[in-house]
């Protein structure tokens, strides 16, 4: 852990527990115990056989190196998603959720590398595989925004633009994108009770635990932003 992005391993941790809270798959995970690392199990395992699964990024999926994986949007992620998977409406609404719970989350490094598919070991039966690499990135640079660009754009989209997104992109039905859209909200809401529970008990966190609230609480009003507002960042503790 770099002294430019403290307690990376807590803030990842609490982001996959936000994701896990909103029915997103993720890896099995835990901390050490000493709150320094997180211990993440191998998901592509087949747990019935002992063989891997195959899995492919995003990334390579369009033909890209890993140079360009800041270079792409979102509704390509969608499309290649949907084009190679065979269980089409349960990855785009995986995929969906998963896209939704970065924005509210703050995670400006949801890139190419970070999305990906599994398959057997036959080939068949190729889904979306579990989120990763989930972190509030926003904390450490209150100007990040979002790492691809989402109807040409990177600014922090709100309900209305995610919910447009999902009808255009994931081929969801309007009802059905409102309501994932409210889970991701309301895991978020759960998320941080859970996390402002902890900075009570932990004080170490408290400086990047106040700054996810924050940010977190932002999105909680459903509108979009460029960036993170300065005057919310006025009154965030130092390093």
């Amino acid at each position: 852990m770099g002294a430019e992005y403290p307690e990376l391993t807590l803030n990842e941790y609490f982001c996959l527990q936000a994701l896990q809270a909103s029915g997103v798959d993720t890896p099995n995970v835990r901390l050490s115990n000493n709150n320094k690392f997180l211990l993440i199990e191998r998901f592509n395992i087949n747990q019935l056989t002992g063989g891997y699964y195959g899995f492919e990024e995003v990334l390579i999926l369009l033909g890209k190196d890993r140079k360009e994986k800041y270079n792409g949007s979102y509704e390509q992620i969608a499309k290649i998603i949907y084009d190679v998977v065979d269980n089409k409406n349960e990855s785009m609404e995986a995929l969906y959720k998963a896209i939704v719970m970065s924005y509210l989350l703050k995670n400006g490094d949801a890139h190419l590398k970070n999305f990906g598919v599994f398959y057997d070991e036959d080939m068949t039966n190729i889904r979306i595989s579990p989120s990763y690499d989930v972190v509030n990135t926003c904390v450490y640079l209150y100007k990040d925004k979002p790492a691809l660009t989402l109807f040409g754009k990177k600014i922090w989209f709100g309900r209305k633009g995610l919910i447009k997104f999902g009808l255009q992109s994931c081929f969801l039905s309007n009802s059905k994108a409102n309501q994932f859209y409210d889970e991701c909200i309301q895991a978020l809401e759960s998320s941080i009770v859970k996390l402002k529970a902890y900075i009570a008990n932990n004080k170490e966190f408290e400086n990047i635990g106040l700054k996810m609230i924050d940010t977190w609480e932002l999105s909680l009003d459903q509108k979009s932003y460029k960036e993170v507002p300065v005057e919310i960042t006025r009154n965030w503790p130092k390093h």
